[in-house]
């Protein structure tokens, strides 16, 4: 089903203990570290989003200038207009971070890529959704219109774990600067982007806790 207004939300799992007592404040920054490789920064949108959680933790996160929309995905995809493998926007960790299976992202700067789940017996039931966006060191992901394969994408994000790739989950976006748990018990920061026609922004959540329960 085609959808009017994209609503685009990258999951950034701390994984902590009693995460329903956190609180998050979500407040808009500026351009991107100047020390990003030419062609990435040159991608960003000029202004940025913080979240800080009470415990003193903060991600930053600036999203491609323009998101280019498509057709054709998977009918199960929560954001068909997205494409396996496309450049979605950069993330500074200043502490580190755990991912959906909890495996511990080092402080650094990634980028990030959309991609779906593969539809097959070792990926069934591990999320609540099939869309999910790939941590990639920014070191090692220089040119954001490359065109990945599957089997690279998911080589590139292992450097960020050192194992498997990382995974960032993605759901339901929210109010725009806002951070509020959802039905997952997930904490979603949602954000505004813009898609590549330039129209309306359109709404970006972020979930700053949670992990696959499986």
């Amino acid at each position: 089903m085609k959808v009017r207004c994209l609503v685009s939300c990258v999951v950034l799992v701390l994984g902590a203990a009693g995460a329903l007592a956190q609180s998050a404040k979500v407040e808009p920054i500026g351009a991107p570290p100047g020390a990003l490789p030419h062609e990435i920064a040159s991608a960003l949108d000029d202004q940025g989003w913080r979240i800080t959680l009470d415990d003193g933790w903060t991600a930053e996160l600036w999203l491609a200038k323009n998101l280019k929309l498509t057709t054709g995905a998977a009918s199960s995809a929560l954001y068909p207009e997205l494409s396996n493998g496309e450049f979605v926007g950069v993330i500074n960790l200043r502490k580190g971070m755990s991912d959906f299976r909890g495996q511990t992202i080092p402080a650094g700067i990634y980028s990030l890529r959309y991609q779906l789940l593969p539809e097959d017996g070792n990926h069934l039931g591990v999320a609540p959704n099939p869309d999910f966006l790939l941590a990639i060191p920014v070191a090692a992901d220089t040119k954001p219109d490359t065109q990945y394969s599957f089997e690279k994408l998911v080589a590139l994000s292992s450097k960020s774990t050192g194992a498997h790739p990382a995974v960032l989950a993605m759901a339901k976006a929210g109010q725009p600067a806002t951070a509020t748990f959802n039905d997952e018990k997930m904490l979603v920061m949602t954000v505004n982007t813009r898609s590549q026609s330039g129209q309306k922004p359109e709404r970006l959540g972020v979930v700053v806790m949670g992990q696959a329960t499986q």
